[in-house]
């Protein structure tokens, strides 16, 4: 009896013991911005730090590995809109970026600074048409025949299942990424045409169009905004 107890004792300190380590790795390296400590920055909190000058200023003056941190920690529909602001430096567009961040509480010089900060950490990466198979061993979600790639009726599949849905939508970067790269042909230039109609005058037909395959409008902008940053 003693040593069931003494054991029980001992394995609970340990688990104790692991979880408190593992919650001081976690606050070691906190993320400029991360008001609720999640370990991602979501939209709200990115328009809270262009807004507040101190934020903003501890972020571009942030270490190169901190400032890493921040904008990899970007959720997708702040990404987006910080890659097209990346996209717009230097071009004709410029001046039209900037009175849209200007809305946002961001100067110029702010704006160029984000900018050129988010070409350094998170580059763009264009969707193309063909599929990058995986073959690392790793489980490809809603990849139902273990080949690597996601079909047209994979993809289906996944649209008109919410339990694969809320897999998708609350894995890692890394799981979603491997789901995205696999698309084939057909199902991947669909996303695609989702990707490119979101923000457009084009976005309520092309919710319309999806909603049969059973993707709500948060799905579906959940499935775009990943797209334009695959």
């Amino acid at each position: 009896m003693n040593n069931s107890l003494n054991t029980t004792v001992t394995a609970l300190s340990a688990l104790l013991l692991c979880t408190l380590t593992a919650s001081a790795q976690t606050n070691t390296n906190p993320i400029i911005g991360d008001l609720d400590k999640n370990g991602r920055i979501s939209r709200s909190e990115a328009e809270n730090m262009m807004n507040t000058p101190s934020l903003k200023s501890e972020l571009f003056n942030a270490s190169a590995e901190e400032q890493g941190r921040y904008y990899n920690a970007l959720e997708n529909s702040i990404r987006v809109r910080l890659l097209k602001l990346s996209r717009a430096y230097d071009t004709p567009r410029w001046p039209y970026a900037v009175e849209m961040c200007r809305r946002n509480g961001l100067s110029e010089i702010d704006a160029a600074k984000i900018a050129l900060a988010v070409r350094a950490n998170i580059g763009p990466k264009r969707g193309g048409p063909k599929a990058k198979p995986i073959n690392d061993g790793k489980p490809v979600i809603a990849d139902q025949n273990g080949n690597g790639r996601i079909s047209r009726i994979e993809g289906e599949n996944l649209m008109r299942s919410p339990e694969l849905k809320s897999k998708l939508f609350n894995a890692s970067a890394e799981d979603q990424n491997r789901f995205y790269n696999a698309l084939e042909g057909s199902i991947r230039v669909r996303f695609l045409r989702l990707s490119r109609a979101y923000e457009t005058v084009r976005w309520d037909r092309t919710v319309g169009f999806f909603q049969r395959y059973g993707l709500s409008a948060q799905d579906a902008e959940k499935i775009a905004t990943t797209m334009q940053n695959n």
